[in-house]
């Protein structure tokens, strides 16, 4: 016989499961990658719960990932590939950049989590991971992790726009390939 109250519990409301969503991008990304770019995941492969909260958002009631509004770099604004993640709770921010094919040997991209909430101010969030090029004749890279935790602070009705962000690039030609890899995330709370 199970326990009346097993499984997980969120311990920042203390009832349901975590919410979260795990996302990639579906297509070589080859324009839009200079510096203040994002990465655009476009498709949610998992979330819970799964609900659309809000026109071409997709995912649960504290995260949800923009799969349908026109890219933009714009600091405050919509875009796909951004997340919308509610305040008062703690997350977990996972990213697997993928592949990135750079032209030559000096070549580089680093990546970033940032919080683009508010016009003129996007505060970066955790650590950078910098993809240098293996010395093959390619010049290419598909190596390492970015993951951070993030704490948007506000209440539960504040809302949050988070993004991979490009924040260093030397000569990228593009990131993602299908029988290379694509760019991963996972944004849940925790």
């Amino acid at each position: 016989m199970a326990f009346p109250r097993s499984g997980t519990v969120d311990t920042q409301t203390f009832s349901g499961t975590k919410d979260f969503v795990f996302a990639r991008s579906s297509v070589l990304q080859n324009a839009n990658i200079g510096v203040g770019d994002h990465l655009k995941f476009d498709t949610v492969d998992f979330s819970r719960p799964s609900v659309a909260q809000l026109t071409g958002a997709l995912g649960g009631s504290a995260v949800s990932l923009d799969t349908t509004t026109a890219y933009v770099n714009t600091v405050g604004a919509a875009s796909l590939g951004r997340f919308t993640v509610r305040g008062g709770k703690l997350y977990k921010l996972e990213c697997s950049p993928g592949y990135a094919l750079l032209t030559a040997a000096g070549s580089l991209v680093t990546y970033q989590w940032f919080d683009v909430t508010t016009l003129g101010s996007p505060a970066a969030i955790g650590q950078p991971l910098t993809f240098l090029p293996l010395t093959d004749a390619g010049h290419e890279n598909s190596s390492g992790d970015l993951w951070t935790m993030y704490n948007p602070g506000g209440g539960q009705n504040d809302l949050f726009l988070i993004e991979v962000q490009i924040i260093a690039v030397t000569t990228l030609i593009s990131i993602g390939a299908a029988n290379k890899g694509f760019p991963t995330v996972m944004v849940e709370t925790y």
